[in-house]
This record gives C-alpha cells, structure tokens and sequence, in this order.
C-alpha cells in the first residue's frame, strides 16, 4: 500500500508528517510526500493532507489543496482506481465540525497530534464512508519513542520539535484554541531523537516549538529547561549545528544566554518573534514581554554573543495600528538593524480578540506598511551582507546545482526562511557535509563564494 503525505504549514507540521511516514511504514505501508497540487499521473492507496489553519492566507491553501486532491480522487475513481483522502492537522482541529459537513468526499478527518489513530486509519481503512475522528480538545503529548522517516529529498539538517502547544494569550492568534497549551516532550524522547536524526546524516538540528523558551516548565518546573536541553544537546558527539527558533524575549535571561553562549554547536543565531515595537499596541496585542526593554536585550545579546544573528518577525497593520505606531516600529527596525526580518499583514482570525478591535487596518494600509518595512529591511540586509564580503565562513552545503556549483547556508541563515551562500567549488564539496566558503560577492539575502 502506497499512501503519500501532504504537508502544508509550519516546521512543526513537517515532523508530524515524519511521525505520521514513520508509524505507517512500521505498518507495512510505504510512505511518500506528494505535491500540493496533484498531477495526472498522481495515484496513491490513499492521500494525507497535513493542513495549516494559522491564518487566513494558509487557510485558503489549505482548502484548496484538499479541493484539488478530491479531483483527483474522481479522476482515478473514473480509471476504475480508488483513492482515499484523509485530512488531518490544524485545519481540522479547528473547524472540526464545518469541514465534515463542507466536505462529505473527504474519507476522514483527525485533528493534531493524533499519530497512533491516524496511520491505524489511513494504513488499514478501518472505516466505512467518510467519519470525523477528530477529538474535541487538541491532544499533542509526546510521551513515548514515535518513529520518524524523512519525506522528500534528503537534506542535511532536521527539525527537532521540544514542544507543542501555547500558554499565552495574544490577542491575535488562534493556535490556542487548536493546540492546546504547552506540552514539553520529555528530556530523554528529545535526546534519543536527536541521536537518531544525527546517526540519519543530519548535521543541524533546527529547535521548534510555538515557544521554545516555555521548554520544560509543564514537566520539569525550573529544574531543567531550554538552557540544560541546550547544554545537553551540545554535548552529544559529531560535528553538527543547533540552531534555536520561536524563543520569546522574556525567556532571555543569564542563565539561557550563558547555556547560548557555551558551545561552538549552538549557532550564533535567535529567532525572537517581536510581533511589533510600539508599547500601545504590544499592550493591545497582549505580548507575553510587554515589559521587556528590547533595546537592552538586543545590547544585552549582542554583547554576550558578538557574532550574533538576530531574527525577528513583525505584523503590521494590526487593528488600531495608526501612523505614528507603525512610524515608530520602522524608526525602531532601521536603528536596531535586525540581521533577519519578516513581516506579514494582519489577518482577522475569527475567535480571538483582536477581531472586535476598532478601528481595523485598511487592506490597502496594510500592504502598503509591509512594502515600506521589508524595503527598510533589504538596505539593512544588503548592508549586513556586503559586510561579509572577504570574509571566510563555515556554511553547511545543501545542494549542489551544476558541475562545480553548489548552494549552502551559513550559520546566520536558517533552512527555508533566510538566505543562501552559492558556493564555486572547481574540485568539489561533499553535500551535506560542511566546508569553508570565501565570501566574494554579495546581494540583498544571498552571498557568492569559492571553497
């Protein structure tokens, strides 16, 4: 039985998918990732769409993929060849009782974190007709040694989930409702896991959870937490990469930036999502750091790790963002020259605070901030790169693009959100492995270089 695995959103969705390939091939069937848009020649025992119901945007793909992948199935059902379709993930834990109803052709639907039901469902079909599995509160405890097999094109870095769920409350996020709150996968699973991911060739290990700082409080209280789990992890043997993502600013204190700060394995590399900087609206968007002074924990950060690359993103056009909130943030970005930027427009979520704000933001205003902030931010970032230039850097190769070209990533660049290093190597470079770049050239989010 051969069953393909659609995987849409986040990182985080990207291990279940592993999870949801592992369990099922441990069952017999053959696990394989399929396009978001299925092709005429697509056919499989049975499809998995792993949605997104984030936002708005994600939403929308979300629906359409699922659309697109019915097609298909009364396409092969026409051949004489039937296919099933299963829907699973945060979409369907969200609108768990709409999307059964809207969508009758889907086979089945699961919520998020349910990996033992959904590969006993989708391997061995144990339903008649289309049935709603998801449960009504979100359930994404890890508390046993999962399976996990990569999907895809291999490639030399992983991503290692820590956690799942969110504790806070901001006011424009829905993930609560369909998450559940924080829940830590427990020391010894993250290690294991680690141990397995490295022995698979993995030679970056990418931390994920909605907020790796919370790490350990659920489980562990103040015993052990993200600065021991890093501490741990950097003590493992091998020549790799950790690379930290999603840690709120309130989760900076001494004792993490020492653990950052410990080892070579740590990158120098935060991804801190701010959200915004003007303190009305952090206030109205009830950021768990409204307190924090972001200024001074940039100084503080970059004091204590030089070399550092700071992350962040930014919402604009949040509802009673005026001119002058949206001026300050832009001031702020260019005078605290954020190594790495994103940036989305508001989207009105349904169910959380912030879509009963008044006033709301103008599409239009909207669009027009996001323009003006990411072209603040590419002169920075050009800035930034050029920088680089004549410089001899560590970059993990990815790919390799022609004969004596190839394509990496440096310490500074996360995998699929930051930029590239094209590599010139005339005698040539192992993928996967790492090799010492000159920096010869540079643009606004890529850098050019020869071994």
């Amino acid at each position: 039985m051969q069953i393909a695995i659609v995987t849409l959103g986040c990182d985080k969705n990207t291990v279940d998918s592993e999870y949801f390939a592992g369990l099922l091939e441990k069952q017999g069937a053959k696990a394989v990732a399929a396009a978001l848009e299925p092709g005429p020649e697509d056919f499989y025992d049975a499809v998995l769409i792993n949605t997104c119901g984030f936002i708005e945007s994600a939403k929308a793909q979300s629906i359409d993929t699922i659309l697109q992948w019915l097609e298909r199935k009364r396409e092969a059902a026409a051949e004489g060849r039937p296919m099933r379709v299963f829907v699973s993930g945060c979409l369907s834990q969200r609108y768990r009782e709409e999307l059964a109803v809207e969508l009758p052709e889907v086979d089945g639907f699961l919520g998020v974190g349910d990996f033992e039901r959904i590969a006993q469902l989708v391997a061995h079909g144990q339903v008649g007709g289309s049935v709603n599995l998801v449960r009504e509160l979100p359930e994404t405890v890890v508390r046993k040694k999962t399976p996990r097999k990569e999907l895809g094109t291999p490639r030399p870095y992983a991503y290692l989930k820590i956690a799942d769920g969110c504790n806070h409350n901001c006011t424009f996020c829905a993930i609560p409702s369909f998450k559940g709150r924080l829940q830590s996968v427990p020391r010894e699973l993250v290690l294991e896991e680690a141990r397995r991911l490295l022995a698979r060739g993995a030679r970056e290990l990418c931390l994920v959870a909605q907020d790796t700082s919370d790490y350990g409080k659920d489980l562990y209280g103040k015993d052990y937490g993200i600065p021991h789990l890093l501490a741990d992890l950097a003590r493992l043997p091998g020549d790799f990469w950790i690379r930290v993502h999603y840690f709120y600013p309130g989760g900076v204190t001494e004792e993490f930036l020492e653990a950052f700060a410990s080892s070579p394995k740590i990158v120098p590399y935060l991804d801190m999502p701010l959200q915004h900087l003007h303190p009305e609206i952090l206030r109205r968007m009830k950021r768990p750091h409204v307190s924090v002074n972001i200024e001074r924990l940039l100084n503080r950060v970059r004091s204590r790790v030089p070399e550092v690359a700071i992350r962040t993103t930014f919402i604009v056009g949040f509802p009673t963002e005026e001119r002058e909130h949206f001026g300050y943030l832009l001031k702020c970005v260019k005078e605290y020259r954020f190594e790495r930027l994103g940036a989305f427009e508001y989207s009105l979520e349904e169910g959380t605070p912030a879509a009963d704000l008044e006033p709301q933001v103008p599409a239009a205003t909207r669009r027009r901030r996001f323009d003006r902030l990411m072209r603040a931010q590419a002169v920075i970032s050009e800035e930034l790169n050029r920088d680089k230039i004549g410089k001899t850097l560590k970059v993990l190769v990815e790919a390799q693009l022609d004969d004596d070209t190839y394509v990496g990533r440096t310490a500074h660049d996360a995998p699929e959100v930051d930029g590239a290093v094209i590599i010139r190597a005339q005698d040539g470079v192992r993928v996967g492995e790492f090799a010492m770049v000159h920096v010869t050239d540079a643009e606004t989010y890529d850098l050019f270089g020869e071994v």
